[in-house]
């Protein structure tokens, strides 16, 4: 099991997470959590990370459609699991991405930000 954090995760239709970490299995996220305290095998990593359905692949030329939010939801809102499953209970695999560099002024992608998938 893995996990990453860092200042931001962001989920598309949701808006960001500040200061959330991402727990990992199989290359799917399986848990979120606000990171309140130093938590073991934990990567700290700079720029944002990005949770996309894995149906939905990234776009290379262009991040701005997964950004039309510019919300920050507040990691005391409660129990987050419901972002982790569709209707029904049904779960979602999230595939998470590390996108850097990233504008935290704008709370957007620069021109020259790159994505990699978290593994």
């Amino acid at each position: 099991m893995k996990r990453y954090a860092s200042h931001f995760l962001f989920l598309p239709g949701y808006g960001y997470l500040r200061q959330f970490a991402v727990e990992m299995e199989g290359g799917y996220a399986v848990r979120i959590f606000p990171l309140s305290e130093e938590v073991e095998n934990t990567e700290w990593l700079p720029g944002v990370i990005l949770l996309l359905d894995e149906d939905i692949r990234p776009d290379i030329t262009s991040y701005e459609p997964y950004f039309d939010t510019s919300l920050i939801l507040s990691p005391v809102s409660g129990n987050l699991s419901y972002i982790l499953e569709k209707e029904k209970g049904k779960p979602v695999s999230f595939i998470p991405y590390l996108l850097f560099p990233f504008n935290f002024t704008t709370m957007r992608p620069v021109a020259g930000t790159r994505h990699r998938r978290l593994r």
